[in-house]
């Protein structure tokens, strides 16, 4: 499959940090489709900057992650990484999180892919739990629809 048709989905989260563990749940989700040869879906976890791997041979992504201070608990916000710019604090663990990660890129990558950041709002981080609260697991399904409509545009 040629670079310039590969479209990659990354799902970053911690699944025993409470709503953290969005991302993970999505892919989850995501895992079990049928997707045509040229998508391919990553669970990044917590990976950090050894997400960098996954965004190789690629020209669009899309990154899954929790949010924080970016609308109402359970809002889905499709975001593009200048969106992220001003806001590093914005964003839940994984160490510096995707702004550091999305500044990286900028390094090693040339071109750069087409990056869309799917996320939700959440509610808490709770350490040591697995459970999302109501409003950040009704995000769930909607966020997959949601990936699934942005990828046959």
């Amino acid at each position: 499959m040629a670079l310039s048709q590969m479209r990659h989905i990354i799902c970053f989260g911690n699944e025993l940090h409470g709503d953290d563990g969005f991302g993970t749940r999505v892919y989850a989700q995501l895992h079990r489709l049928s997707w045509p040869k040229n998508i391919e879906v990553f669970n990044a976890g917590v990976a950090g900057l050894n997400a960098l791997r996954f965004l190789e041979n690629c020209s669009q992504a899309i990154l899954v992650d929790a949010l924080v201070n970016f609308g109402n608990v359970g809002e889905i916000c499709v975001l593009r990484p200048e969106d992220l710019a001003d806001r590093p604090e914005q964003l839940t663990g994984h160490g510096l999180g995707l702004p550091y990660l999305l500044e990286a890129l900028k390094v090693v990558r040339d071109p750069l892919p087409d990056i869309l950041i799917v996320g939700v709002e959440i509610a808490a981080v709770s350490p040591f739990s697995s459970v999302l609260s109501d409003k950040t697991e009704q995000a769930v399904p909607k966020t997959v629809q949601l990936i699934r409509g942005l990828l046959s545009e």
